[in-house]
């Protein structure tokens, strides 16, 4: 058993294809936006993160976020998006898979998770020894891409 799932329904459902794999990744990427500004200025900031509805369209995915930041206890979150997955539209393999990414992504958060444990070995774990190095390279990326606007900005001011 896993957060009350059953470890056959969970594999059964948790398998996808390589496209659908990356499609996946679209998700990652929201996610470290949601962890990386929850990292810098707070679970309250993320409020007002997500209220770019164009943006952060999956209704799912705001559901969690708020969850985050109204409930403090990480298993309570965990049940009740959870409980979600299983009752809403998110049957396909793959909803289901990004469901589970992005569950066990604002649990983590909302623990204070490293974000290297969450984006180096938590998510990536989910796709699979096949395609985890998909996964860690959008954070390697990502951090790098942040190294650099923190240089510029760094350097803007000195002049």
């Amino acid at each position: 058993m896993r957060n009350g799932i059953d470890t056959e329904f969970f594999v059964q459902h948790i398998q996808c294809t390589r496209e659908q794999k990356m499609e996946c990744l679209d998700t990652v990427r929201l996610l470290l936006d949601i962890a990386f500004t929850a990292r810098e200025f707070g679970l309250l900031k993320l409020e007002e993160l997500i209220q770019d509805h164009v943006k952060f369209s999956d209704r799912f995915l705001r559901k969690a976020v708020n969850l985050t930041i109204e409930i403090s206890k990480p298993e309570n979150i965990r049940e009740v998006l959870y409980n979600y997955l299983f009752t809403s539209c998110y049957a396909s393999n793959q909803q289901f898979l990004n469901g589970v990414i992005i569950t066990e992504t604002m649990v983590a958060v909302g623990q204070s998770e490293s974000l290297d444990y969450i984006f180096t070995y938590l998510i990536p774990s989910y796709f699979g020894l096949d395609y985890e190095g998909d996964a860690i390279r959008i954070y390697r990326n990502y951090r790098a891409g942040l190294r650099k606007l923190d240089a510029a900005k760094a350097k803007a001011e000195e002049q």
